[in-house]
């Protein structure tokens, strides 16, 4: 059986940790080398020849780092948020000129796809939504990568205009949270809480929560697995969904 060999971009981090064990501890893939800040990504690609390079890194160097895999003609599997959407236009261009696939995606819970996908379907019958996420106070980026994808998912199926009480005055600027996709996206990051997201529809008279909590850096790993296994057979930029429901 031949091995998908594995670099592990932020190999040293709390996730980049996890990803390690996980790629270590699956039959079928090779852990062949990690590279941390320090470390020229480039020369370790070159040195042991990956299949697929995973990344978990931070806003600042993902970028950079989606370049040289490209390069290299390496297919990715991309957990780093903070990517914009101009940024991940130009890097599915990009790769599908070169013929590389790549799977980026904020949260690679299944139940964090799944919430969005959930999210998505609500959205059509309830007029108003808000996001509210909670997240460490390390966290880099607010609003999180997953928020921000799933106020994508409502504002496919519903216009921006039904955002709730927009017409209240923020007597504190920022209090009400920034706004994504035309959804409402409260933040906070105090110490002491995991990642808790939840998606509050209203209409008259009922409301309906979405709500998913992540206790574990494990709960990521088959989502990571399984880009792993599929990404060395795509073209361009695709989700974590789009290999959890290919049929669309």
């Amino acid at each position: 059986m031949t091995k998908h060999r594995v670099v592990v971009a932020g190999a040293s981090g709390r996730m980049g940790r996890a990803v390690v064990e996980a790629v270590s501890a699956a039959d079928d893939m090779e852990f062949v080398g990690g590279a941390g800040r320090s470390d020229d990504l480039a020369a370790v690609i070159e040195r042991v020849r990956p299949t697929v390079l995973v990344d978990f890194t931070v806003p600042e160097a993902v970028l950079d780092h989606i370049r040289i895999g490209l390069a290299a003609g390496i297919p990715m599997v991309v957990g780093t948020t903070g990517l914009t959407a101009d940024d991940v236009g130009q890097v599915d261009e990009e790769a599908r000129r070169r013929g590389v696939g790549l799977v980026i995606e904020p949260n690679f819970s299944l139940g964090a796809v799944l919430m969005a996908r959930f999210a998505r379907e609500a959205a059509r019958w309830f007029p108003h939504a808000e996001i509210v996420e909670f997240h460490h106070e390390g966290k880099h980026d607010a609003p999180s990568g997953t928020a921000m994808r799933t106020a994508e998912a409502i504002a496919t199926v519903r216009p921006a205009a039904s955002v709730s009480s927009e017409n209240r005055l923020e007597l504190a600027p920022g209090a009400r949270g920034g706004l994504h996709a035309g959804v409402r996206i409260p933040h906070a990051a105090p110490p002491g809480h995991g990642a808790p997201q939840e998606v509050i529809f209203g209409s008259d008279g009922e409301a309906l929560r979405i709500r998913h909590d992540t206790v574990d850096r494990r709960a990521f790993m088959p989502g990571v697995l399984l880009a792993v296994r599929r990404v060395g057979g795509l073209r361009g930029v695709h989700r974590l969904e789009d290999l959890l429901f290919p049929e669309g």
